[in-house]
């Protein structure tokens, strides 16, 4: 029991001081805006693990098309006019991977041969590069 007690007080300490030398590009919203906002993020994230999913499941084309419904250009709601340009940049890269994906994936076979797959998960590679890329360039306060 002791030991997880000063296990989670390093925990808790390492998160703090990781808090403190966070370098990261910090973006202040209207309260109501970073409510909405990170609610999006969250269902960006929900509609990657059902593509993921998908494509586990070998439904390569219902991947793409999801990606293409969810996150590709003109599936965001408008959150770039409060954001730096910088973000916008890298948003606008995410949606265009997403359709990229989604055209990629769209004639692939299912199930889906080597190339096919490898086709795909470069497209999907696309998209989660811009997901990491963001998270390390900013974060909201």
């Amino acid at each position: 029991m002791r030991g997880l007690v000063l296990a989670a007080g390093l925990l808790s300490a390492l998160t703090v001081s990781a808090a403190a030398e966070d370098s990261r590009m910090a973006i202040d919203l209207p309260p109501d805006v970073k409510v909405q906002f990170l609610e999006h993020m969250r269902t960006h994230m929900i509609s990657l693990n059902d593509v993921i999913q998908l494509m586990a499941n070998g439904k390569i084309r219902e991947a793409g098309a999801l990606a293409r419904k969810e996150m590709a250009i003109g599936a965001g709601k408008g959150f770039g006019r409060f954001m730096p340009p910088e973000f916008r940049e890298i948003g606008f890269e995410f949606h265009k991977a997403a359709d990229d994906f989604a055209r990629a994936t769209a004639d692939l076979p299912e199930p889906p041969d080597a190339a096919a797959w490898s086709k795909a998960m470069n497209g999907l590679a696309g998209i989660t590069m811009r997901c990491n890329g963001c998270h390390a360039a900013f974060r909201v306060k």
